[in-house]
Parts: C-alpha cells; structure tokens; sequence
C-alpha cells in the first residue's frame, strides 16, 4: 500500500467517523452462553482515530491534529510513517467497516491475550473486522482495529449482540437503536 493509497483511505474514514462516531457512545447489549443479558458502553472521541489507522505519526503531530488533517483531507505523506509489519496495511483495509461498527458489531467478548504485541481487554466486531476496548474511568473506549476473526481473539464462547444503542456523549438516554437482532 502506498501512502498516497493510505491517505484516501484515511481521509474518507476520517469524515465517516466523524459523522457517526466521534462525540458518541455506544452501548452494546448480549447475551452469553448462559443466557444472560450483559451490556459494554464505548466511548469514542476525536482523539481515538488515530489508534484505528495504525500509522505513526512525525513528532510534531498529535492524535487531534492528525484527525483534523484527515477530516479537512489535508493530510500529508509527511505527516505519518507506515511501519513494516504491516499492521497499518491491515488496519485500513477494514478500517471502513469499523466506521459501520455500531450496525455491524454481532459479537464480543473478553480478549484471551492469544497475541505477543496487543494490548486491548474486550473486542467487538464480526468474523472479518474487530475493534479492542479497553476500560478507562468505568467506561471502554477503542485502542485497536483488527482484520481478524472474533472468535480467534476472545474467550469462548462469544457474546452475541441482540442490540445496539447511540447517543451523543453526555446525554442521559440512549435514543438511537441502530441494530436489533430479528
């Protein structure tokens, strides 16, 4: 993937997270093997967008700053590095599906630390598109995107969602249902 590639992709995923994630919480409503309803509450900020990319940033830059670059395509082959790994490549490959994770989330469940190089503690997303949380101040906010199949990263079996709900952050009540498993 070229940065040129790159910076498309971050760019359009940048003006989608805007419109339907930042400033939002989530609340993803399952049930487990047993039966028993459980629900996870996820944060998202402008500042988050950065973890879901994968690239890294020049010193000068911040999480904020990159965002709005993004945001205002007016972001720069200068701006970022993508590592070697490839764990950028694999993040924006998925990385519009995540912008869609608050309608297409069908699971979740603690990670099993099966991997040596993240650090996450609860995932949702589906066979083909994850997204880790971890939990900061009793709610979870987003640390990862993944192009991995769920069930390989999380404690068996997983949660299945039954619902979804978004509000904007600070609101007292869920308003928006945006999935309700028939």
């Amino acid at each position: 993937m070229t940065k040129k590639q790159a910076i498309d992709i971050i760019c359009k995923c940048a003006k989608s997270y805007h419109n339907y994630l930042e400033n939002k919480q989530i609340l993803f409503v399952y049930r487990d093997s047993s039966n028993h309803s459980h629900y996870t509450e996820v944060q998202f900020k402008s500042h988050n967008f950065l973890h879901f990319t994968g690239v890294k940033l020049r010193k000068e830059l911040n999480a904020n700053t990159f965002y709005r670059y993004a945001l205002n395509a007016r972001l720069n082959e200068k701006d970022f590095s993508l590592d070697n790994s490839s764990v950028a490549e694999l993040k924006l490959q998925i990385l519009d599906t995540i912008m869609n994770i608050d309608t297409s989330a069908r699971m979740i469940g603690n990670y099993n630390n099966s991997k040596v190089d993240l650090y996450t503690e609860k995932i949702a997303g589906t066979v083909s598109a994850c997204l880790g949380l971890i939990q900061k101040d009793n709610i979870y906010i987003p640390n990862s995107v993944l192009k991995e199949d769920i069930r390989t990263l999380i404690s068996k079996p997983p949660g299945k969602i039954y619902a979804i709900f978004k509000k904007k952050i600070g609101e007292p009540c869920y308003t928006k249902l945006t999935y309700q498993k028939s």
